[in-house]
């Protein structure tokens, strides 16, 4: 990736790969184990989808909260391919209690792929409104005065910014490609206890 342009094309590229390669692992398979896997698929194109639309349209307030979820959603996955029989952890009947804990996944994702935990916290302290987010809309002027400039306008600080954004999510297209027909053979050999 050495430009926004390649990095879209590259990351769009990669998960056109991931999802075609789903075919060849499901074989016609509509069992509620890869109904539920199918659904983190959905809900990973979406995310991605949408990141890479607030990339181009230079809105870093949806593409990082967007990536965020989408790291999540890995993070799922990778707890799946340890503990297959959790998947109906995931379905709406499930108790309260029983739903997945983020910070559970996360600290799982974290000794399974390693820099997840400070991507996350990168894309955690973006999304909430606190230093890196919060000072998002503010510019100094490279005039000589150094005028601070304020914009109602998301835009990305700066290029390399949109370039980092493509590279996550190919860094997490990744992670999905290499866990998902895994998670879905170990889920069928262990299925869900409910």
């Amino acid at each position: 990736m050495h430009d926004v342009a390649s990095g879209l094309a590259v990351a769009r590229a990669d998960f056109l790969d991931f999802r075609h390669s789903l075919i060849d692992v499901m074989r016609g398979d509509f069992s509620q184990i890869s109904m539920g896997l199918l659904s983190l698929i959905t809900r990973a194109q979406g995310f991605h989808d949408g990141a890479l639309r607030g990339i181009e349209y230079d809105n870093p307030y949806a593409t990082f909260p967007l990536i965020r979820c989408y790291a999540e959603n890995a993070a799922v996955l990778l707890w799946i391919l340890d503990h297959p029989q959790d998947l109906s952890r995931l379905s709406s009947s499930a108790r309260p209690d029983e739903r997945f804990a983020i910070g559970r996944l996360i600290s799982n994702a974290a000794k399974r792929a390693r820099g997840f935990k400070g991507l996350y916290e990168q894309l955690s302290e973006f999304s909430h409104p606190v230093a890196t987010g919060f000072h998002q809309p503010w510019r100094v002027v490279p005039d000589e005065e150094r005028t601070l400039q304020w914009s109602s306008v998301p835009s990305f600080k700066t290029t390399e910014d949109k370039i980092w954004a493509c590279f996550w999510l190919v860094e997490l297209t990744e992670i999905h490609a290499n866990v998902w027909s895994s998670a879905y053979r170990a889920s069928v050999l262990s299925p869900p206890t409910r």
